[in-house]
């Protein structure tokens, strides 16, 4: 299901990923949880159509990841990761538009 969502390119860092957009209220509760792989430069954006503070579960995602909170003006405003199956949720409390989730190579 996660390769019929719409894709688009975007550098974030020194790569360009693939990044899947989330665009349904329901494409963004269930995000990249049971996902099993990821192509090294994939992952999911989450848009929203204002800034808020935003928080992130991770309890039922299979991969470990990387979770960049993204303001209006694009710029990083918190990088995270997540364990597969992590209980703690992480929150951005800085207000933020975009949320991107791609897979952690460093894990």
């Amino acid at each position: 299901m996660l390769h019929e969502l719409p894709t688009i390119s975007l550098p974030l860092g020194k790569r360009i990923y693939k990044l899947f957009v989330a665009t349904s209220p329901e494409q963004k509760i269930k995000g990249l949880s049971g996902v099993d792989h990821l192509a090294p430069h994939e992952g999911m954006i989450f848009p929203y159509d204002n800034e808020e503070k935003r928080t992130f579960q991770f309890r039922d995602t299979l991969l470990p990841l990387k979770v960049y909170f993204i303001g209006a003006n694009g710029k990083v405003l918190q990088k995270s990761s997540a364990k597969p199956g992590q209980f703690d949720a992480i929150t951005c409390p800085v207000p933020c538009k975009w949320v991107i989730e791609v897979l952690d190579r460093d894990s």
